[in-house]
Parts: C-alpha cells; sequence; structure tokens
C-alpha cells in the first residue's frame, strides 16, 4: 500500500492502522501496519524489528476511545480529532485519525497522529466548533448566574442531556476513601423511572462506580454505542452490562471528573444520540474540564465551612458557630422570636478518665453525650461549647415539651457509663438569650457541685 511509507515523512507520532470488521461475527480487529519512528519510540519498541498487522494492544493498553475514533474514521470516511486528557499517560493528547484510500477489501485504513504534552494548552482547548464553543459558554454562565451552586448544576445537566438527545443523564460523585458514591444532579425524560429499574440511586452502586477507573485504563472516557460494544462491556464488567440492561440502556458515554490529580466523580449520559457522537464527545470533554475544577472548589469550600462551624470529633455545632449565634441574638441581625430553652450538660469525671484510661476513652465518653443530645434534641441546635461542655438552644417547642426533653436527658445519666451535670432555662416571656444562658450555666454548675460532693474521689479540685 503506498500510503504506509508517507508517514516517515512526518515528523509527529505517527502510524497507519487497518480495520477489519466483521458484522457477521460481530467482531473488530484493529492492527498497526506501520509506524514511524516518533511513534515506536513513544511506544517503547524502538529497538524491536517492526512487524506489520500487530494487533494494536501490542503497542498500548487497550483503549476504547481509539478503537471508537479508528472505527468512525474509517466507517464515516472523515478526518477524527480529539484533544483529551489521558490519565494513563498523565498528558495531554491531540489526536488525529485520517482515513486512507482502502483496496475494495474489507480491510480500511487510516492515518493515526497525535502529540503529547504534560499541560493543557489553552489555544487547542478552545478550538472547537461554534456549537460546541456555545454550548461550553452555557455552562460558564449557568455557574455565575446564581449563588446556589446545587441549582447551577441541574441547569447545566439539563442542557448537556438535551445536547445528546439522551435518556437521562447526570454527575455522580465519588469517595473512594469512604466507598461511597452520590448523586450531585441527574436530568432525564418522561419515560425515566428511577424507582423502578435504575440502580444508580441505590448504595449498591458504589461497587459498580468502582469498576469504572479499571475499566477505563486511564482513558479520558468510555463509550457503548453498539451490540458489539456492550459484548465487550459483557466480557470486561458483567455486573455493569447487567444493571444496564435492566435499566434499559442502550448505550452510555461516560466521563471522569478530574481534579488535583484525582478523579471525584463521573458524568454520564445514557441513550444519547449516536449520530451526534462526535459533537457530544467534544462538548462533554470540556465540560468535564470545567464542572471538575468548579465542583473541586465547592467541595473545598464546603469541607473549609463544616470545619470552621462543626466540631470535628463530635460532628455537633462547634464554640465558634455558637458565639457567632449568640452574638446574632444579642445585636438582633437574628433574634430568638419564639419561647425556648437553652441547656447546659458538662461531662462528670472526664479528667479521671483520661489519666485512667487515656485520651482515646475520654473522647469516646464526649462523643456518647453528643450522640445522647443529637437523639433527644433532634431537630435543635446542638453545640460543642468547650472540651467537655455542650450547649442547646431548643426553639420552638413548650415549656412541657422542654420539661420532657430534659427530664429525658437526665435518665440518660449512667454511673458506669457516662455522667453529665445539667442545667436548664425555659424563657417564654422575655426571649432573653443572655438571662437564659447566665440561668442555664448556674443551674449546670449547680448540678455538677452536687455530683462532686457525693463523688469527692472524682473531684476535678482533688485530682
Amino acid at each position: 500500500m503506498d500510503n504506509l511509507k508517507m508517514i516517515e515523512h512526518l515528523s509527529q507520532k505517527a502510524c497507519v492502522v487497518a480495520v477489519r470488521i466483521n458484522s457477521a461475527e460481530n467482531k473488530r480487529e484493529i492492527t498497526i501496519e506501520d509506524a514511524n519512528k516518533a511513534y515506536l519510540e513513544s511506544v517503547n519498541k524502538q529497538n524491536e524489528e517492526f512487524v506489520p498487522g500487530r494487533p494494536y494492544t501490542y503497542y498500548i493498553s487497550e483503549e476504547p476511545n481509539f478503537e471508537s475514533m479508528v472505527i468512525r474514521c474509517v466507517s464515516a470516511k472523515k478526518t477524527q480529532h480529539q484533544y483529551v486528557n489521558a490519565d494513563l499517560y498523565n498528558a495531554w493528547l491531540d489526536l488525529y485519525a485520517i482515513p486512507l484510500n482502502s483496496d475494495g477489501g474489507v480491510t480500511e485504513y487510516c492515518l493515526f497522529t497525535y502529540e503529547m504534552t504534560p499541560e493543557p494548552e489553552s489555544d487547542k482547548l478552545i478550538d472547537i466548533t461554534p456549537y460546541t464553543a456555545a454550548q461550553v459558554l452555557k455552562t460558564c454562565v449557568r455557574l455565575r448566574q446564581t449563588d446556589d451552586f446545587q441549582a447551577a448544576m441541574d441547569s447545566i445537566i439539563k442542557d448537556i442531556r438535551h445536547m445528546c438527545d439522551s435518556r437521562a443523564c447526570s454527575i455522580l460523585l465519588t469517595d473512594f476513601d469512604a466507598k461511597k458514591c452520590s448523586i450531585l444532579c441527574i436530568d432525564h425524560d418522561e419515560t425515566f423511572s428511577a424507582a423502578r429499574d435504575d440502580i444508580v440511586f441505590l448504595d449498591a452502586f458504589y461497587e459498580i462506580a468502582a469498576t469504572w477507573r479499571e475499566l477505563m485504563g486511564g482513558s479520558n472516557c468510555y463509550i457503548v454505542m453498539d451490540e458489539y460494544d456492550m459484548k465487550t462491556l459483557e466480557e470486561k464488567d458483567p455486573i455493569w452490562a447487567e444493571s444496564m440492561k435492566n435499566s434499559h440502556v442502550h448505550n452510555v458515554v461516560l466521563y471522569p471528573l478530574r481534579a488535583n490529580n484525582k478523579i471525584i466523580g463521573y458524568m454520564f449520559a445514557t441513550n444519547f444520540n449516536t449520530e451526534k457522537v462526535n459533537v457530544i464527545k467534544e462538548v462533554m470533554e470540556l465540560n468535564a474540564f470545567i464542572l471538575a475544577a468548579e465542583i473541586a472548589s465547592h467541595q473545598m469550600y464546603e469541607k473549609m465551612e463544616r470545619m470552621s462551624r462543626y466540631d470535628m470529633l463530635t460532628g455537633v455545632l462547634n464554640r465558634n458557630a455558637m458565639n457567632n449565634r449568640i452574638a446574632e441574638c444579642k445585636s438582633g441581625v437574628c433574634p430568638i422570636e419564639n419561647d425556648f430553652g437553652v441547656v447546659f450538660v458538662d461531662v462528670n469525671g472526664l479528667k479521671h478518665i483520661n489519666d485512667i484510661k487515656g485520651h482515646q476513652a475520654g473522647d469516646e465518653m464526649i462523643r456518647t453525650v453528643a450522640e445522647r443530645l443529637q437523639d433527644i434534641f433532634k431537630g435543635y441546635e446542638i453545640y460543642r461549647a468547650g472540651g467537655d461542655e455542650f450547649m442547646v438552644i431548643a426553639e420552638g417547642c413548650t415549656r412541657s415539651e422542654f420539661n420532657d426533653l430534659i427530664e429525658k436527658l437526665r435518665d440518660q445519666n449512667d454511673e458506669d457509663d457516662v455522667h453529665f451535670a445539667v442545667g436548664s432555662f425555659f424563657d417564654e416571656l422575655d426571649h432573653d438569650i443572655h438571662t437564659a444562658l447566665h440561668s442555664a450555666d448556674a443551674d449546670m454548675y449547680y448540678d455538677k457541685s452536687a455530683y462532686y460532693r457525693n463523688h469527692p474521689e472524682l473531684s476535678r479540685r482533688t485530682e
């Protein structure tokens, strides 16, 4: 074939790919018929004598995205271009597949060439069609037109689903350390029934999502377009393939969301319009690039917000949040307008436990008290005011309801397990947070003094 030797004159990494499709047997064979020195050096085969006709997997790992690209190239007789983030190589690849003249047999040929860079090049990222540019610009506008992150993501995924002409489109967040996944946003047509036929909403779906990293093999995406792709998926990932069939999914395009050198989630569309696959890939690739950074930033913000407001040991609100709440009440920014009760709880004998059993046992005691407070005062504000002290604001309850809660709390005291002092005050007249806090605190210290009079051996002063 005369086309083979032309690659010797190309400076880029290049090879000639042969594609043989046997529709009757539902088989595909993709081989490398020739390769220039730059290509062979890139796949570490430069010292071997080149042998035409070897499967492409002799040179690189099995790559569904590569297979899909060259098959589309020879089938449509059109040049295919992709600019992708290849996790396997920790690099960005500028890929071209150009159809070549065939000999009229069952084998079709294309020229495959690529360039690799460690970082994305902005000029190549924006070298896209006007339609793709408009779709990606729409995503950027959605992210900035509202401060409601969830609302923005809901709008974006709806836009992407309509662009794909798909049955359902979603962003799934993954936490591989905690072995959990969760739906960030989803949009679907009227034929979709999550309660009836989609495992993606079940906790067990993590076991499927956890297989995607290995399945993709470092590729920038995974696509199931036809029966052959589905058959291949059944061999590699039978559980996911079975769940897709049960959910009436015939095809899927899946993109990882990568940020800070790790996968934080996936974006996927099911039952999409395969005739638009090139546009879909280009739009989803760029959206994945943008959204991964946005989601990672939002997750970091939520983490910092949580650390500033919540106690890491117990999960209840921390002293900083308590001080802000009290300041807002006193200043009138956020006053308490309903009847309310205040509760102070202080763990008894904590220093004795720390000294005898260690701080880990003391921490466990503090967590136990917090859990009891969360169980009893569910729906109310619970704060860890200090090392062994908690405060509760129960707004909107009656005096009778509040007294019942206090009684239930006192019943939770256990001499052999965890014991704590309790002080309370109910305000149904003035709604004065300062008086309520002072009175409940004094009541708690009276209760605590009575405990240590009965247990002088545990007294902090004695210790």
